[in-house]
């Protein structure tokens, strides 16, 4: 069996396991789980968009970045980057500590650690590594870094929840909270403007417009999703 295919199978095992943590030990799989939990509307396991993305789009990216370009990368290399994954995940954790004000399963305000949490950070560091690997530590094409920054950008817009936001304006679900708001969309376009730089440095000038443009494209369909899922009802009623 491949590395590549280890780890894809590994990967999956890992978010499948984080999943079993989520409902049976946190309690927060299901909305109704977390409604039950904390008394107020929340995100669940089962409702996170990263967590569908850890499961089947992340592994395959990233299994496919081991198998390409691993032989360029150093002892040295890889023990950095490891601690680089270590901190940006422990920033994301501690954000999410002293911010995060809705029931989350990777943390917030009332709920600081727990063995899911331990599980994801795990996951986190070693995928923050491996991209952080991709951009500094390999030589990729332009089209392979358009693709892997592309990729990177949409697992953030679906774990910030804005897919799960735009469908709540047609659903109107009790037990999901508003995603749509202005801090997420100026997190977007800090995101996609570190992605956009950060691929100007790795593949050139034109790497990094492309993946601008990819994010404008994005915000223009979730502009036009969400405007036509207000108007649509209205226009009925």
């Amino acid at each position: 069996m491949s590395i590549g295919i280890r780890f894809i199978v590994g990967s999956v095992l890992w978010v499948v396991a984080e999943g079993f943590a989520s409902y049976y030990l946190s309690k927060n799989f299901f909305p109704s789980q977390v409604m039950a939990r904390w008394g107020k509307p929340g995100i669940a396991f089962f409702a996170h968009g990263g967590m569908w993305l850890n499961l089947f789009m992340l592994p395959l990216l990233m299994a496919w970045i081991i198998t390409r370009y691993s032989n360029q990368w150093s002892t040295k290399q890889i023990v950095t980057l490891a601690m680089v994954g270590f901190l940006v995940t422990l920033g994301n954790h501690l954000l999410l500590m002293f911010t995060q004000k809705i029931p989350d399963p990777l943390g917030w305000q009332k709920e600081h650690w727990s063995l899911l949490i331990g599980m994801n950070f795990v996951y986190m560091t070693t995928y923050v590594a491996l991209a952080g690997l991709f951009f500094f530590c390999s030589h990729p094409s332009v089209r392979a870094t358009v693709f892997v920054a592309s990729a990177l950008g949409i697992y953030t817009v679906f774990g910030m929840h804005i897919p799960l936001g735009i469908m709540n304006i047609r659903y109107d679900w009790a037990w999901c909270p508003e995603f749509l708001h202005t801090g997420a969309f100026l997190m977007q376009a800090g995101i996609w403007s570190a992605l956009a730089a950060i691929s100007w440095w790795t593949a050139g000038f034109y790497a990094g417009v492309v993946v601008m443009l990819m994010a404008f494209c994005i915000a223009a369909w979730t502009a036009c999703t969400a405007f036509m899922l207000c108007i649509i009802p209205s226009m009925a009623g």
